[in-house]
């Protein structure tokens, strides 16, 4: 079974995987960063700011709580992260043990982190109006929604299309304008 979304004007066609297939997802374009980890930090600061100013939650949200659970590599500039689409970013740790629900969580950021623990954070974002973004698991078989690649000299990031689907958060298909190093605002 094929499923076709228009994105940015153009048709994209996927292939629906069966019960025991990988997620569906898209790898997109790469946009280049500075190859150092401070201009790492900064280009995925910028990223997560991108992605939560496409994204539409159920109810509207005034100030976007996104938390940080594990060690992120890359997160050490995500408080830059200040504004998305008008709205204020705050950046709160998650402490070990503690879920994004009992936090309030309307973002949640991966870092690195053990498998199982990843899972259940994923697991226990669902159902709940929480965008995921993971930047420790480039292939995408947690769940998140936003699977970050940062390599030396580019940052990319695959879109799972199944947790997309079915989150409760809505993404404005003009998020793959991030891909291309593209910053306009929805």
């Amino acid at each position: 079974m094929r499923t076709s979304w228009v994105i940015a004007g153009s048709m994209l066609s996927i292939a629906r995987p069966g019960p025991a297939a990988a997620p569906v997802g898209v790898t997109l374009a790469q946009s280049p960063v500075p190859a150092t980890a401070d201009g790492q930090a900064v280009a995925v600061a910028r990223m997560v700011r991108g992605i939560l100013s496409y994204s539409r939650w159920p109810d509207p949200v005034q100030a976007i709580r996104l938390c940080v659970a594990g060690a992120p590599l890359y997160g050490a500039r995500l408080d830059e992260a200040a504004s998305a689409a008008g709205r204020t970013i705050r950046i709160r740790p998650l402490a070990p043990g503690e879920g994004p629900a009992a936090a309030g969580c309307d973002g949640l950021y991966l870092g690195h982190m053990a498998a199982t623990s990843r899972a259940q954070l994923v697991a226990a974002s669902r159902g709940r109006p929480t965008v995921t973004i993971d930047e420790d698991d480039p292939a995408c078989r947690a769940g998140a929604m936003f699977c970050l690649s940062v390599e030396p000299a580019h940052l990319s990031f695959q879109l799972n299309l199944d947790a997309v689907s079915r989150g409760m958060v809505r993404i404005d298909p003009k998020v793959l304008l991030l891909s291309r190093g593209r910053e306009e605002q929805p």
